[in-house]
């Protein structure tokens, strides 16, 4: 009998401490699942900061700042502005991209007159920076340009029409007057305004003109012709 009563509580230990453990496994296993999901998120979430920060090290180095981007203004033209640099101030440059794919330096100077840049089918007009034989900025220049160029520097052909019109004599004033603002008074008619250096030449007043932009196109067509283009050949894409 004793034998027997051994196995009978042997027996029922035994179910005792198997329904123990399944219930423990059914404690443990839900917690386990939960404690491996959130590693698991956890070690995703390091990934994901790891692989950003290796992006940003590779895109842009310290010290540095980002790329220029191309800003598209009209007509298929486009601006691309060069950041502020230790040892230079801001620039900017017109480009060209219509239907290209890369858009195409026509300007690398856009100027700091201020005004704006004035558009009619494919052609761009602007008072734009001109450097001096030297290299030297800070002389205006009446740039056109046709979708990729070459542009064109028509200050000098401009002004013509202005000396014709105030009948002074053009030699003098070409000698001492550049273009300082730039004007659309309607779809067809544009107005230009030279100023003029006095004191070099007290006989040249400052001068103003307005013209269509017929005779503008008319006025580029000579210079491809007969005059100097300013090409730029610098035709990296951005």
């Amino acid at each position: 009998m004793e034998l027997g009563g051994d196995r009978l509580v042997n027996a029922g230990t035994l179910a005792v401490a198997r329904r123990f453990s399944e219930a423990l496994l059914q404690d443990v296993t839900p917690m386990l699942f939960l404690l491996m999901k959130t590693i698991t998120s956890c070690v995703l979430v390091l990934i994901a900061i790891i692989a950003e920060t290796l992006l940003c090290s590779c895109q842009q180095s310290p010290g540095t700042s980002s790329p220029p981007s191309f800003a598209p203004t009209q007509n298929g033209f486009g601006v691309v502005v060069k950041p502020l640099e230790v040892d230079s101030g801001p620039g900017a440059g017109l480009y060209y991209k219509g239907t290209n794919e890369v858009p195409v330096l026509v300007w690398p100077y856009i100027g700091t007159a201020g005004y704006p840049i004035l558009y009619t089918n494919d052609v761009a007009l602007l008072l734009a920076d001109k450097p001096d034989y030297a290299g030297r900025l800070g002389h205006g220049a009446l740039i056109a340009v046709q979708n990729t160029g070459p542009a064109l520097d028509i200050s000098a052909d401009v002004l013509k029409l202005a000396a014709e019109e105030a009948h002074v004599d053009f030699k003098k004033a070409l000698r001492v007057s550049e273009p300082l603002r730039l004007i659309q008074t309607n779809s067809e008619q544009i107005e230009v305004h030279f100023v003029a250096n006095q004191l070099a030449e007290p006989s040249i007043p400052n001068l103003k003109v307005r013209c269509q932009w017929k005779q503008v196109f008319a006025i580029m067509d000579d210079v491809r012709k007969f005059g100097r283009t300013n090409r730029v050949t610098n035709l990296d894409g951005v």
